[in-house]
């Protein structure tokens, strides 16, 4: 649709994939592999729009990259993030029994870390509300709407309880 297109990846099998992907699709993409924890290799203002997939259970800190998110951002910008609730991280594999204790950090808690080890499915880290939300708004932006959905299957998805957050937000003009 012409829009130039920029991925940041910690994760060399994700940058492949956007590769093969952009490759078959016949786009051009400028791939930079970078850890989203540290100061993004972007310049202030650089971009117009911000997608950011639910990544964060991936980090233990999220208010710095909302703060990044909206350094690189242009006045006006737009940022849509995908978060994942910490429900998920409170119930067992089936979603019938709570079984952890909040905030979910296998950094500091072996028994979560053993959970994640046995799934093999990287570390995660729970985060609330106050962090994702709060931490967007904290780090300037405006929040514009917010959609509320479920894991799309398992016992969380029967009984409608939602576990993720779509959010859209702008960086104001002047700010």
């Amino acid at each position: 649709m012409g829009a130039e297109c920029t991925v940041l990846d910690y994760s060399e099998k994700q940058i492949e994939s956007e590769r093969i992907v952009a490759q078959r699709e016949g786009y051009n993409i400028r791939i930079i592999r970078g850890d989203m924890t540290k100061r993004l290799p972007f310049e202030d203002g650089e971009f117009d729009l911000i997608f950011h997939p639910v990544s964060n259970c991936y980090v233990k800190e999220v208010k710095p990259i909302w703060k990044e998110c909206f350094r690189v951002l242009k006045a006006g910008g737009i940022l849509l993030s995908g978060v994942d609730h910490y429900i998920n991280y409170i119930v067992d594999d089936e979603e019938k029994e709570i079984v952890n204790s909040l905030p979910f950090d296998p950094l500091t808690n072996e028994e979560q870390r053993k959970q994640l080890e046995e799934v093999d499915c990287g570390m995660q880290f729970s985060h609330s509300l106050e962090e994702q939300i709060g931490g967007q708004l904290e780090a300037g932006f405006t929040l514009l709407d917010l959609y509320e959905d479920t894991n799309g299957e398992g016992r969380l998805h029967e009984l409608s309880i939602p576990t993720f957050l779509a959010m859209r937000a702008i960086k104001k003009v002047g700010r």
